[in-house]
């Protein structure tokens, strides 16, 4: 059954009257008439009883009624939820983040993305680089924001969506505290507290590279795999930390952050996503990252 068949039999059951119903779908009678004996021989039915005076529904039209009355609201509604979908307004949404994203662009970011896609259900997951690569690789994750170091993967695309820089974290009293400014050197013989190799290994050898191009051998005394936690220690007193900038934002309770003099490294990341075709709703987020 064709759904323009299915308008032209509702519109004959609605009026009862084959002329009133071919006048409101601006066609003559004869083809109409023609299209509802179509319809019934179709489904092997009488649909209407028609004599001289007027014209009423069978049982079997009725019940094809009801049914044809669902059958075209339900198609409307997967017609308007299909093209929701192509504009990403509606559907899921698998996006890794690495923790620094949190901290600083990425809620601002998917607030404006609620805005502009108010039904779409986001899966967010904090995730390091390496598992949010393969993830998207094995087709997991629709997006992620990462840290590449320098090395964009060639069978992805990365777009760079937030740069900040690094400041040290020192206890309210600690003897670095008033510096308006520390250089690495300052850190020599100071107990610090840094993530484990193995969470971010770029990183973290970059930052030995840094020490030890300052003649600095850097003494961690606790490791802990998030700034938070890393920011927590340091407002216990015990000891000094590198963090992000953003982090650093959020303000604990006996914690002074100092920036640090020279080049160090950068925290810059990448929403990154498989080429070639692009999940609408990722269409969406790249469209509200300022170019």
């Amino acid at each position: 059954m064709e759904t323009r068949i299915l308008r032209y039999f509702l519109m004959v059951a609605e009026e009862l009257h084959f002329s009133r119903a071919a006048k409101k779908l601006n066609m003559s009678q004869p083809p109409l008439s023609q299209q509802i004996m179509k319809l019934e021989q179709e489904l092997g039915v009488a649909l209407f009883i028609r004599n001289k005076r007027r014209v009423s529904l069978t049982q079997a039209g009725q019940c094809l009624r009801e049914h044809a009355g669902n059958i075209l609201s339900m198609m409307e509604s997967a017609k308007k939820e299909v093209r929701q979908t192509a504009m990403g307004k509606t559907g899921s949404f698998s996006l890794g983040y690495v923790g620094p994203a949190m901290d600083s662009f990425l809620p601002d970011l998917l607030g404006r993305l609620k805005s502009v896609s108010p039904d779409v259900q986001l899966r967010l997951k904090q995730m390091t680089t390496r598992q949010q690569l393969s993830d998207i690789r094995k087709g997991r994750l629709h997006a992620g924001v990462v840290r590449l170091f320098g090395q964009e993967p060639q069978d992805l695309e990365a777009f760079p969506v937030h740069r900040e820089t690094y400041l040290l974290a020192v206890p309210a009293g600690h003897g670095l505290a008033g510096k308006s400014r520390v250089r690495i050197r300052d850190l020599a013989d100071e107990s610090m507290i840094f993530f484990p190799r193995q969470i971010q290994p770029e990183l973290f050898d970059g930052w030995m590279k840094i020490f030890s191009k300052e003649g600095v051998v850097p003494e961690i005394t606790q490791e802990a795999e998030s700034y938070h936690t890393i920011t927590a220690l340091v407002s216990a007193g015990l000891g000094i930390a590198i963090v992000p900038e953003s982090t650093a934002g959020i303000k604990r309770a006996g914690v002074i952050t100092i920036p640090i003099q020279g080049k160090n490294p950068e925290l810059l990341l990448h929403l990154c996503c498989p080429k070639g075709s692009r999940h609408p709703v990722l269409n969406n987020l790249l469209s509200l990252i300022p170019a």
